[in-house]
C-alpha cells in the first residue's frame, strides 16, 4: 500500500483524540477531546441565545442556527464514535487484514488501490472544504478589520461569528480570547466532522472492494469442470462482504439519521443568508460553510448508492460465469439461491430511509421548500 492509504482518516482520528492504530480505537487523548467538545458546547450556547433574542430578525436566526446545527451534529458524531469505538476499530482492523491478504495478488491489489484512490477524492474534497471553513472564520474578520484601519485609521474588532459571549468583545483585552475561542469552536466542529465523515467514505469503498474481489474470483476461477466449481468459497466471500456492509450500517445508522434530519435545515438556512442583501465579515465563512455542508451530505449519498450498486452487480457476474447447461441440478439450485440473495442489495439505512442518490434529491427539494417558506416571512 502507498503512503496515501488511510492517511486522511488516520490523521483526522488522531486530531480527534483517537488511536487509529488500535483495533479497539482507544481514546488516546481524552483531555484534548474534552476540550474540543467543551469548545463546541460553549460556542453553540451563546450563538443559540443570540439568535433567539430577536425572532423577527430571520437573517440572524438562520445564520446562527446553521452553525449550531453543525456543532450539534459534530458533537453527536463524536459521542457515537466513543460509544461504538470498539466496533469501529474492529471493522477497520478487519478491512486492513483483508486488504493486506488480497494485496498479494496483483490484480486484486489494483482493485484495492483504485477504490482507495476514489475514496481519496471524496475524503480530500470534504477535508479541504472543512479546512476552508476554518480558514475563512479566522482570516475574514482580520481582513475586514485591516480594511477599516486602512480607510479610517481604526481597527474595529469583529469575531468569526456573531454571538453573545459572556465577555464584551468590544473591549481590547477581551477581543482576542473571544476571537481564538470562536475559531477553536469552528475548528472543533470541522475536525470532528472530518474524522467521522471521511472514515465513512473509506469504510464504504473498502467494503465495496470485497464485492469486487468476489467478482474477480468468479471471473478468474471460472470452472472448466462444472462438477468442481468452488461454490462454498464464493458463498463464504459473499457472506463476508454482506456482513461487513451490515456492520457498517449498524455503526453509522444513528449518525446518518441525525445528519439527514437536520441537513435540509442547514442548507435552507445557509441559502437564505445569500438571498438577503448586505455584507459582513461572516459572508466568506457562510459561503465556505455552505460548500462544505453540501459536499458532506453528497458524500454520504454517493457512498450509500455506490455500495448498493456494487453489491447488486454480483448477481449478474454469477450468472455470466456459470455453465448452467452443464451443471448438476443440485448445484444449479444452489447457484440460483446465490443469485437470488445477491439481488437483495447491501445498503446504508437510517431507520426511516435508505441513503442513496434519491435521498440527496429529497434533501435538495425539502431545503428549497423551506427556503421559499422563509422568504415569505422575511420583510
Amino acid at each position: 500500500m502507498d503512503s496515501s492509504y488511510f492517511a486522511v482518516q488516520r490523521r483526522a482520528l488522531e486530531i480527534a483524540g483517537f488511536d487509529a492504530s488500535s483495533p479497539k480505537l482507544h481514546l488516546k487523548h481524552p483531555i484534548w477531546a474534552g476540550i474540543l467538545v467543551l469548545s463546541l458546547i460553549s460556542h453553540n450556547w451563546p450563538m443559540a441565545v443570540y439568535a433567539l433574542q430577536d425572532l423577527s430578525d430571520l437573517t440572524r436566526l438562520t445564520d446562527n442556527f446553521a452553525v449550531v446545527i453543525q456543532g450539534s451534529l459534530s458533537t453527536f458524531k463524536f459521542l457515537a464514535f466513543v460509544v461504538k469505538r470498539r466496533r469501529i476499530g474492529a471493522l477497520i482492523h478487519q478491512l486492513h487484514q483483508l486488504n493486506q491478504k488480497a494485496s498479494k495478488n496483483e490484480q486484486q491489489l489494483e482493485r484495492i488501490k483504485r477504490e482507495n484512490r476514489l475514496d481519496g477524492f471524496v475524503s480530500k474534497a470534504f477535508r479541504n472544504a472543512a479546512y476552508g471553513v476554518i480558514t475563512a472564520s479566522a482570516i475574514a474578520p482580520m481582513l475586514i478589520g485591516l480594511l477599516g484601519f486602512i480607510r479610517v485609521g481604526i481597527f474595529r474588532p469583529t469575531t468569526p461569528m456573531e454571538f453573545n459571549f459572556w465577555l464584551d468583545e468590544t473591549q481590547a483585552r477581551f477581543f482576542w480570547p473571544i476571537y481564538f475561542w470562536g475559531v477553536l469552536g469552528v475548528a472543533a466542529a470541522a475536525w470532528l466532522a472530518i474524522a467521522a465523515d471521511t472514515l465513512f467514505s473509506w469504510l464504504v469503498h473498502n467494503v465495496v472492494v470485497q464485492f469486487q474481489l468476489l467478482e474477480l474470483l468468479l471471473k478468474d476461477q471460472k470452472p472448466q469442470n462444472p462438477h468442481n466449481c468452488q461454490l462454498t468459497t464464493f458463498i463464504h466471500r459473499h457472506r463476508l462482504a454482506l456482513k461487513l456492509a451490515e456492520d457498517l450500517n449498524h455503526i453509522f445508522s444513528e449518525i446518518v439519521f441525525m445528519q439527514y434530519m437536520l441537513s435540509y435545515l442547514q442548507l435552507c438556512m445557509l441559502a437564505f443568508r445569500f438571498s438577503r442583501s448586505g455584507w459582513s465579515s461572516q459572508v466568506p465563512f457562510r459561503a465556505s460553510f455552505l460548500v462544505a455542508v453540501f459536499i458532506q451530505i453528497s458524500s454520504y449519498c454517493y457512498g450509500g448508492e455506490y455500495l448498493k450498486q456494487q453489491s447488486l452487480a454480483v448477481s449478474q457476474v454469477v450468472f455470466d460465469n456459470c455453465e448452467w447447461s452443464e451443471m448438476p441440478p443440485e448445484k444449479r439450485l444452489l447457484w440460483k439461491m446465490l443469485i437470488m440473495r445477491s439481488q437483495k442489495p447491501a445498503k446504508i439505512s437510517a431507520f426511516m430511509f435508505d441513503v442513496d442518490l434519491p435521498l440527496l434529491l429529497w434533501v435538495a427539494r425539502t431545503a428549497g421548500s423551506f427556503l421559499a417558506l422563509l422568504r415569505t416571512f422575511a420583510p
